[in-house]
This record gives C-alpha cells, structure tokens and sequence, in this order.
C-alpha cells in the first residue's frame, strides 16, 4: 500500500516572481508516480499540516487559509477531513454572530468558501502557545505579568465559547495562538460540539483529562474547565503537568485525583479548583 505524499505546485501568486517560467509549473501534472500522490496548488507559505488540514499563510501576510487533507487511498477519511473543517468554519461563523463584544477571544474570521472547502483566518505572528513556552522555557524570558495575561484571556477565551454553547473538547496549549503583542486567542474547532452540530469523540489527551474519556464518552463544559487547569498550569510554569512522567502514569495520576502542587504558583488555587471541579464555569474561572 503505498503512502500518502504531499508535493505543493506553485500558485498563480507565484508568477511575478518566476516569470519565465512555462505555464506547466504552475499547473498539477495529470499523471501521478503512484497512488499515494498528493500534488496541491499552493495558496501561501506553507505554515503546518494538522490532522485535518494543510495550513499556508497567503501572500498577503496576515491571513491563514486552512485546507482539508486529500487521501486519494481512503476516501472516508478525507470526508473526514472536509466535514472537520467546515465544523470549524461553522463555530467562527458562530462565535463571530456580532454581540457587541470588541474583546477578540479568537482569530478573526475571515471567510468560509463551502465550494473548495476552504477556511480563511486573520493569522496570529507568534504562534501556538505550547511551541512558545518550549522555545521560551528561561524564567525569565516570559515575564509574571504576561503570563498572568494569558492566564485571563485563556479563562476568557473558553468563557467566550461556553457563551456561545460551544463546547472545544480539546483544549490544551496547542490550540491557543499569539498574535504580535503577544494577545492569546483560542482555536481549532474541528471536534467541537455544539447545538445542531454533529457529536464528536475526542480527547484532548492525558494531562487535560480527568480520566472519564472512555469509550463512548461525549466532552462536556466541566471537561474544558478542567483542562483550562491544566492549561494554566502550564502557563504559570512553561511545562505540562507532570512533563517528566510517562502518559500512562500520568493517566493513572489523573484518575486518582493526585494532581501537581500548585501552592507556589500565582492562580494556584484557581488551576487546583479546576482539577478538583470547585471550579466547573469558565466565566468563574
């Protein structure tokens, strides 16, 4: 069975700066090696792949633009992949139902094109949380007052979700993003839940879950709650909860309520009230 390979064309952005080049490098070859192959149209720079989806940031600069992976060898699958993204486009389309609110909790929404399946978003400069704190794991190189900013706008952001109805069933430091002043904005729908909406199944993974995602087991807003804990446990200390143990320890930790001290941190009893579901509304938190 032959793998998945994904090979970028150039766009037609991309002329200006080829401009001898013939019509056939900026076109998908009509013949293909094997199975396997991928040959895509680039819209942008490439930024990422998701599991759903192939993230370019357009030439512009200051947009994303989110594609759902093709998978010529499992058709399913890349239904999947479409059926996730326009999930997603729909809860911006939701969230951004204009409420008077000039606080932005995500990126901004900047199109939906049912057609291509295509999701257009404002793009946020510095990234994902979790990469950041990686790359920034010094003491000093995040100041208190910045991480205590985020710890706010990340409470706010999932407020701003649970407002709306939406419920993110996956939130972890991956999913929060940077803009250039270093404002946090939360993202990636695709396994969200919500009214009228389908009902996925996901996990947001060892260290944002209390241990009740078995089989079967549809998220709920106390979910995200508790993960919000875990996610500002991280924020206060640029690492996971337990980041030096295994997962399945850490599962096994979870599900016993034995969670990390969190006496020395500022918001300690706050992350410790997520943990402990003291805490079960994100507005509260």
């Amino acid at each position: 069975m032959p793998s998945l390979e994904y090979i970028p064309v150039y766009g037609e952005w991309e002329r200006k700066c080829y401009p001898n080049w013939p019509d056939a490098r900026f076109q998908i070859p009509a013949a293909k090696e094997h199975a396997g192959q991928v040959y895509y149209l680039r819209k942008g720079d490439l930024v990422g792949f998701g599991t759903t989806a192939l993230v370019e940031r357009l030439p512009s600069g200051d947009a994303i633009v989110k594609t759902p992976l093709q998978n010529p060898l499992n058709p399913a699958e890349e239904r999947m992949n479409r059926e996730a993204v326009a999930r997603e486009a729909e809860v911006y389309q939701r969230l951004s139902s204009g409420d008077g609110n000039d606080t932005p909790t995500t990126p901004r929404f900047l199109g939906w094109d049912a057609q291509s399946c295509t999701l257009t978003l404002e793009h946020q400069s510095n990234g994902d949380l979790a990469t950041y704190l990686r790359d920034n794991d010094a003491a000093s190189a995040v100041d208190l007052e910045t991480r205590a900013k985020w710890a706010t706008q990340a409470a706010r952001a999932l407020a701003s979700l649970h407002d709306k109805q939406v419920i993110h069933a996956d939130v972890a430091p991956r999913n929060f993003l940077l803009n250039d002043k270093l404002d946090l904005r939360i993202c990636d729908f695709a396994g969200s839940i919500f009214p009228g909406g389908p009902v996925e199944i996901g996990a947001p993974g060892s260290r944002y879950q209390a241990g009740r995602c078995g089989r079967g087991y549809v998220p709920t807003k106390a979910d995200d709650v508790f993960a919000l804990g875990s996610v500002l446990y991280s924020i206060m200390t640029s690492n996971e909860p337990y980041s030096d143990l295994m997962d399945i320890e850490v599962e096994r930790r979870f599900q016993a309520a034995e969670f990390p001290e969190t006496g020395s941190l500022q918001y300690g009893s706050v992350i410790d009230g997520c943990w402990h579901a003291q805490q079960t509304k994100a507005d509260a938190v």
